[in-house]
């Protein structure tokens, strides 16, 4: 059964022959594995030396994603210009503010007409830009840009555990070509449209997370969290569509939909643990520190609820109170009955 769906899914390949992906962390190398089912070739650039030798040694990323065998046929370099030449997509997994940089020093190694697709989650800091925003400014050689966003915790999809995400890209017919890439009987993966619904979604659920985990760590119970976490999904949806996101998005997709409830229930997520230290009382310093140079996305973004407020005159409570705390503004208790007032 899995050989018959192997060679249908070959046959739908395309024009997509080969893959990069940039970041070799639990989701990029989870994300390297589903493509190599699919793709012809695959590579993956890591910045960390030590990644290199262990998956090239043993075929695992024993840094972040020890529990899943790399095929042998998935290419891991410290060399840029290696692993994206002649790549027709290239699939960017790192923390947004990497993101922008990265992508102009890896520019000229990009071949013309390939599809960038971001697989991250955030907004940048300052700039408020988009993940395909800053892709685009800085590769002036691709052929669409947008984002992969789903319920999808990196070594369940690894192994195998089903999940389902979306491709948003700005030209529809890359995104559906993308999309037959990353499908497997185990992970659907399908086009849609709304780039800037997908990458608001992903970015801020990450928040919204941390508001959930923030319930846990005060031992708040199960009515108020669910109540946070409904509020948070408004607050998600009346960001995006102050830019431009479509509106029934949040409603059919059940993968952004999905996403949201999956970061802020699971206890692999980091955003909601990170929440979690911040509701037992610890500092943003402290719950950060904590993740032991993991990145918390909904920490690093979370600020863009002034620019929201300031810009859109869209009030965001329960991130606005959030960050707040981050600040170190306002203590827990004051944050809860600022979540759960509205103000």
């Amino acid at each position: 059964m899995l050989a018959v769906f192997a060679r249908i899914a070959l046959k739908f390949m395309g024009n997509i022959n080969k893959v990069a992906v940039v970041g070799a962390g639990a989701w990029g190398t989870s994300l390297s594995i589903i493509l190599s089912k699919n793709v012809g070739e695959v590579s993956v650039w890591a910045r960390e030396p030590e990644i290199v030798a262990s998956v090239n040694s043993q075929r695992l990323n024993k840094m972040f994603l020890p529990q899943v065998k790399v095929p042998e046929k998935v290419f891991f370099s410290g060399d840029a210009g290696e692993v994206l030449d002649g790549a027709d997509m290239v699939v960017w997994v790192m923390p947004i503010k990497f993101l922008a940089a990265t992508a102009r020093q890896f520019s000229p190694f990009i071949k013309s007409g390939s599809i960038q697709l971001n697989a991250g989650k955030g907004i940048e800091i300052g700039t408020w830009k988009r993940p395909s925003q800053l892709l685009r400014e800085n590769i002036a050689n691709g052929s669409s840009f947008g984002s992969l966003m789903g319920p999808n915790i990196a070594y369940e999809v690894a192994q195998d555990k089903y999940a389902e995400a979306v491709v948003a890209l700005d030209v529809h017919s890359d995104g559906v070509e993308a999309a037959k890439c990353f499908c497997t009987p185990h992970f659907r993966v399908r086009a849609v449209d709304d780039v800037v619904g997908v990458e608001i979604g992903a970015a801020l659920k990450n928040i919204v997370a941390l508001a959930a985990g923030f319930c846990d760590g005060m031992k708040l119970g199960a009515n108020t969290k669910a109540i946070v976490m409904a509020r948070g999904f408004q607050e998600i949806y009346r960001a995006a569509s102050a830019l431009g996101a479509w509106s029934d998005s949040f409603i059919k997709e059940s993968a952004i939909l999905g996403d949201v409830l999956t970061t802020c229930m699971s206890p692999d997520s980091r955003n909601r643990t990170t929440g979690e230290r911040l509701g037992c009382g610890m500092s943003a310093a402290e719950a950060v520190a904590e993740l032991k140079g993991r990145v918390c996305a909904g920490l690093e973004t979370i600020q863009i609820c002034r620019m929201f407020e300031n810009s859109y005159h869209v009030r965001l409570p329960i991130m606005t109170a959030l960050c707040d705390l981050s600040e170190g503004k306002i203590d827990v208790k004051t944050c809860l009955n600022n979540m759960l007032s509205g103000k």
